[in-house]
């Protein structure tokens, strides 16, 4: 393995920090703040978790590839291709679903109800745990080596 790679753990734990304070702390935090009216929020949102998507789907190409490049262990691998699926299914349909729902509020609409906002959430909290499965995983190789 080459002395880059060995260290692409790195991703994982500064990906776990990009979802933690996005996911986990910016849009609760956001929607707890009194002034903030709620379009104003969702739009904000919308701005926010589009960056982030964007940041996890360059994320999700590079470690697919350094998984697949450097790694047999069957656990990296098995995150590695849970999460990338994740951010296919967050990016290809999950978020485009609630962008419209945001943009619906924004008009003073209201949007029909589904379960996307709680499955979004749902992926989140299993992402972050393959996250931390992944960087612990490669921590250990990486000391084993």
């Amino acid at each position: 393995m080459s002395k880059i790679a060995k260290y692409g753990f790195v991703l994982s734990f500064v990906w776990i920090g990009f979802l933690l304070a996005i996911s986990f702390m910016e849009a609760w935090v956001k929607f707890r703040a009194v002034s903030l009216d709620l379009p104003t929020g969702l739009d904000v949102g919308v701005h926010v978790f589009g960056a982030l998507n964007m940041v996890e789907r360059i994320f999700s190409v590079l470690l697919l590839i350094y998984v697949f490049i450097y790694y047999t262990d069957k656990v990296v691998v098995f995150t590695g291709l849970v999460i990338f699926t994740f951010i296919v299914a967050q990016s290809g349909y999950l978020l485009p679903e609630l962008n419209e729902n945001a943009k619906l509020i924004i008009l003073g609409m209201q949007p029909e109800k589904n379960s996307v906002h709680h499955l979004y959430v749902l992926m989140e909290v299993v992402k972050l745990f393959a996250l931390l499965i992944l960087g612990f995983r490669q921590v250990r190789i990486f000391k084993q080596e």
